[in-house]
């Protein structure tokens, strides 16, 4: 009788109704997928800074208009529906150009009707900054209250004059209902749903679990969240940005994939099974297991 592979399971950060496709690749590669959301997006309790940002971009007060995440979308498109109009309409009531930091943040723009003059083909800030030309003129840049601040800066060295406003705010998982930004749902079967004592059992298994790091937030989450460990794990970040805060953590990532998208975070999957650089997470006693 043939012996039986041990599962190698993979849990990522992430509500399973997002973590569709990337469960799909994980699957394809022979990876077995677990979801658990550690973090969520609500508006900011005082919307009216980004309201009033959001208002003079419709008067022509930009010449751009910066987007660089799909929960952005959402939570502009709650906000300006509030005043019976659309993010598109504002766009082309103020002329400005629209960038996109990735092809999927443009897509989502394109289904509100919003016109797309900028995707870099590197989804980053890097690649942004690199694709965008020189100013002079104003930028309107709607980030997360967690967003780095390298993006607002590397614009205001090409000599753009960039307003950057609060567009919602990553808080521990769930959101408060009324404030809640909906996460873009992904079409297909989503990953079964782990709770928090689900993922430190998994320490038991076999074959430790790899974990994907999906934003600095979630790093600083799965601390506060899984604070009664032990846990044996593969930390895999999403992007570079996650990987630097996984080390601010004590944490080096046992990969890290060069681009956040499912081919991407199954290859540096695969890479953090075969390097085997397990962490060891024991954060009450500080002892390794």
């Amino acid at each position: 009788m043939a012996e039986q592979r041990a599962e190698k399971p993979v849990i990522v950060l992430r509500h399973p109704a997002r973590a569709v496709r990337i469960a799909e690749a994980l699957g394809a590669a022979g990876l077995t997928a677990y979801a658990l959301p550690l973090t969520d997006t609500e508006l900011p309790v005082d919307t009216a800074g980004v309201a009033e940002a959001l208002a003079r971009l419709g008067r022509g007060g930009y010449a751009w208009l910066v987007v660089t995440s799909g929960n952005t979308v959402q939570s502009l498109e709650m906000l300006v529906r509030t005043d019976g109009t659309t993010l598109a309409a504002l766009v082309r009531a103020g002329h400005a150009r629209v960038a996109a930091v990735g092809a999927a943040t443009a897509r989502l723009l394109t289904a509100t009707g919003t016109g797309v003059d900028l995707v870099p083909g590197r989804a980053s800030s890097a690649g942004l900054l690199d694709a965008f030309g020189p100013g002079p003129g104003e930028v309107l840049l709607p980030q997360a209250d967690l967003a780095p601040d390298d993006l607002r800066i590397g614009l205001t060295g090409l000599g753009w004059s960039v307003h950057r406003v609060e567009a919602y705010r990553t808080v521990p998982y769930p959101a408060h209902p009324a404030r809640r930004v909906p996460g873009v749902e992904e079409e297909g079967t989503p990953p079964p749903l782990l709770s928090v004592p689900d993922v430190v059992g998994t320490g038991a298994r076999p074959v430790h679990p790899a974990v994907v790091f999906t934003a600095p937030s979630a790093v600083l989450q799965f601390r506060e969240r899984l604070g009664g460990g032990p846990l044996a794990f593969l930390p895999v970040a999403i992007g570079p940005t996650t990987a630097a805060a996984l080390r601010s953590q004590g944490w080096e990532p046992a990969a890290t994939a060069a681009e956040p998208t499912p081919p991407a975070i199954v290859a540096a999957v695969e890479d953090a099974f075969s390097r085997g650089r397990t962490t060891y997470f024991a954060p009450l006693n500080g002892d390794r297991p």
